[in-house]
């Protein structure tokens, strides 16, 4: 990656001295940066460009070349990059488009493309991309004029559209600066990972924020995130939630977005703070840029302006990770004695629309010395009252004696931009609304509240099931199944030490009178075929079965109406179960195409359907993570003994969960597991697995 964003010496393929071109855009771009390596600009028609030697071919150089940016037409790329191997250039970034992006030929050539670069030994960043930004080297291989200063924060963009926006807002920001800029475009071999991977060992950057359509390989990135050795905050822009955003994300840089309900499960687990759009990106990445670190939940709230007090305390009141603190009595009295104007010593503090800038000063001196008080947020609108200039400067002043992390708001927008601009300059982090400010403080206590949480690995039962679940799946896939019998789903839990009722299977109705009174009454009647999934729906479960008559019947009526609706299934016979009470939830694992293993838990039966109301964790877990995942959900207000009902065994359902985890971890052929329901007894008692469905790896 070094040569990608650091080189000694770059070769721009396509230079020119046309402005008005992509090639001498970036030409001129990295001279005006400063860059402080070697340029060679490569066009075989030209002596000079732009000033500087030109050179027909990179293999005519005649000196080493760290990194090659291509801006030609793509049916010369696969040449070009040969040349690249044949003078031992190991790095090119194609900003050439015409590749996946365009449809099935351009993703020929780019499998040509990869084809062709592995067996020159050459890295690509791209096609189809923007190109990158080093601020401190001066290298600048984008066709953006404009650079944000030297600062912190790092920007990945598959995007270059959208790279070119945080860009321009990064200049137009005084406050917050930049250290890196990279974008991948297709991500034919460089993708994000390798850049997570680069960014976590620089120096130079400390927050890292990230625009992606998709991800390519999700296993490489979260493992590329835990490895970091000094976990940096990220701030991760996903778009294509909806089913038409993943669809134009296609046609943009040809990827496939994934289910984006599991990227909030990877992000949550690595603690990635997820956007919804680029304003709340720009917050975060702001305030995790400037602030030091929230140590607790409480903030104070300082405004020349009682309405903007009560938007504050509204959006505090209502947040997960802050609250407005409760000040101290001597806390209020240093604000009575401090501030003549003062309308409201208590929290918001309300120091008046002509308070001066000495009185803003005073009350941020008393609040940062309340041990409750953890961050400290100013708002103040453009009353004709008020010096905001001068107020700004206060701010400024204070806030370095200050040790808690401290926001601005300025609401407003003609009166109030030299504020702003007097803010940002002076280091803070100045939003336009209160909402805005205290949804960025609440990002910030989350990060560090996450950061610093209690990780510890999941226990992993001592069970035995491997060969049984292995021999089992063999033969499902000898015989060319996709799925599992609901018997031999049972049969692979069973050995995995997860409890299931007393059952038995029958393929005639005397025979399930027998069983049945083998097993007692009352009992459950089901179905048995690798080829009807979804039972309930085909009139294949019959419950509560409770005499040999009603079990006599409940076996014509599900062979009937299976049979008409299913004429093509497999019919294998009925599952007699002992029925058993407790609260009903929905376990169950799926293995996703770019994350692996998805654990999922919520309310079972029928309601998971109708609530649709899914708590997911991404294997493996922690302890905490586990605990969250059932406690996040409705399901467990009823599990706990909701009005008045007994406590349910969460201790036994725990114990299934990381079973069937362990199901997972050993046997990748398993595409999904799910039961539903899973029966969780009253405390002491257990849970059992009632149905089981298992699909396969296709």
């Amino acid at each position: 990656m070094q040569d990608f964003i650091d080189p000694k010496s770059v070769a721009i393929v396509g230079a020119t001295d046309d402005l008005t071109k992509v090639g001498g855009l970036i030409m001129a771009n990295m001279i005006r940066g400063g860059y402080s390596g070697k340029i060679f600009p490569i066009n075989a028609k030209r002596e000079t460009v732009q000033g500087f030697k030109a050179y027909p071919s990179v293999e005519d150089v005649g000196e080493h070349i760290d990194v090659a940016v291509f801006i030609v037409p793509a049916k010369y790329i696969l040449e070009e990059i040969e040349k690249l191997g044949r003078i031992g250039t190991k790095a090119a970034i194609v900003l050439t488009a015409g590749f996946k992006e365009i449809g099935p030929e351009g993703a020929k050539l780019e499998e040509e493309l990869v084809a062709t670069a592995k067996k020159a030994g050459v890295r690509i960043m791209g096609p189809n991309c923007f190109g990158n930004i080093n601020v401190f080297s001066g290298l600048n291989t984008t066709f953006n004029m404009y650079v944000p200063q030297p600062g912190n924060i790092a920007i990945l963009s598959q995007s270059g559209a959208v790279g070119s926006s945080i860009l321009d807002w990064g200049c137009n920001t005084p406050s917050i600066g930049m250290s890196k800029f990279m974008t991948f475009g297709n991500k034919c071999d460089i993708d994000e990972a390798d850049c997570i991977e680069y960014l976590g060992n620089d120096d130079q950057t400390g927050v890292i924020g990230m625009y992606i359509e998709g991800m390519g390989d999700g296993m490489r990135f979260v493992k590329a995130v835990e490895s970091m050795d000094n976990k940096k905050p990220m701030v991760v822009f996903k778009s294509g939630r909806t089913a038409a955003g993943s669809k134009a994300a296609s046609s943009h840089t040809g990827s496939l977005a994934g289910a984006d309900e599991v990227y909030n499960v990877i992000f949550k687990k690595l603690n990635i703070y997820r956007p919804k759009d680029l304003d709340e990106m720009f917050d975060v990445m702001t305030v995790l840029s400037l602030c030091k670190p929230m140590e607790g939940t409480g903030v104070a709230l300082i405004t020349n302006a009682g309405g903007l007090g009560v938007m504050s305390a509204d959006a505090s009141f209502s947040d997960e990770y802050i609250h407005a603190a409760e000040l101290s009595d001597a806390t209020k009295q240093l604000i009575i004695d401090g501030v003549p104007t003062i309308a409201s010593a208590a929290n918001p503090v309300d120091v008046r629309g002509d308070a001066k800038a000495e009185y803003f000063k005073e009350a941020i001196r008393a609040v940062a010395k309340d041990p409750n008080v953890a961050a400290i947020a100013v708002m103040s609108s453009p009353l004709d009252t008020a010096d905001l200039d001068a107020v700004a400067h206060g701010i400024v002043e204070v806030s370095k004696e200050i040790d808690k992390p401290m926001v601005t708001c300025f609401a407003g927008g003609l009166k109030c931009s030299t504020a702003i601009k007097i803010a940002r300059e002076g280091g803070l982090a100045c939003f336009p609304s209160p909402d805005r400010e205290l949804r960025a403080l609440s990002a910030l206590r989350r990060y560090y509240l996450n950061h610093e949480a209690k990780k510890t690995p999941m226990h992993i039962p001592d069970a035995k099931g491997k060969d049984a679940a292995k021999a089992i799946l063999a033969k499902a896939k000898k015989e060319g199944r996709i799925s599992l019998s609901e018997s031999e789903g049972k049969k692979i839990l069973a050995a995995y030490g997860v409890p299931t009722p007393g059952e038995a299977v029958v393929n005639t109705a005397d025979d399930a009178v027998a069983e049945c009174e083998r097993i007692g009454y009352p009992v459950v009647m089901k179905i048995l075929s690798p080829d009807i999934q979804h039972k309930t729906d085909v009139g294949g479960v019959v419950v509560g079965v409770s005499n040999a008559g009603a079990a006599k019947d409940a076996f014509y009526k599900i062979m009937t109406s299976c049979k008409a609706a299913k004429p093509e299934a497999r019919l294998d016979g009925v599952s007699i179960q002992q029925m058993v009470s407790g609260q009903e939830v929905i376990l169950s694992v799926v293995r996703d195409e770019n994350f692996g293993p998805v654990v999922s838990f919520g309310l079972g039966g029928i309601f998971v359907e109708i609530l649709k109301e899914i708590s997911q964790a991404h294997i493996p877990l922690t302890e905490e993570m586990l605990d969250e995942m059932i406690t996040s959900t409705k399901a467990y207000k009823l599990l706990i003994g909701a009005r008045g009902q007994a406590t349910s065994d969460i201790e036994a359902l725990k114990d299934t969960v990381r079973r069937i985890i362990l199901i997972s971890i050993e046997n990748p052929e398993i595409h999904e597991l799910e039961i539903n329901p899973v029966i969780v007894g009253t405390k002491g008692k257990g849970c059992w697995a009632v149905d089981a469905l298992i699909t396969l790896v296709e």
